[in-house]
């Protein structure tokens, strides 16, 4: 079954825990009685939990790669220096 727009917006508002508590109570309501709907929402979370993996993994690999840059540099050796001193003291 496809899910409508407004139950994908529904479904965000509510894993983001910025759905208001009338809307809440309604939408747990349904959690308990829609078995469709119930999976459409672990389907969505499951997808930001994938996406939420994915980002931090970029930003993890963009991390490496500017140590990898300023860490094998020559030309920046005493920008190295000064920040394992940070460490060292």
């Amino acid at each position: 079954m496809k899910t409508s727009l407004t139950d994908l917006h529904t479904i965000e508002l509510y894993l983001l825990d910025k759905l208001p508590a009338e809307e809440r109570l309604v939408f747990e309501a349904r959690l308990l009685t829609d078995a469709v709907f119930r999976i459409n929402v672990a389907c969505q979370k499951k997808v930001y939990s994938i996406l939420h993996y994915y980002h931090r993994k970029k930003i993890k690999d963009q991390a490496e790669q500017c140590h990898r840059q300023l860490f094998s540099d020559p030309m920046k050796k005493e920008f190295q220096q000064r920040i394992l001193n940070l460490f060292n003291t």
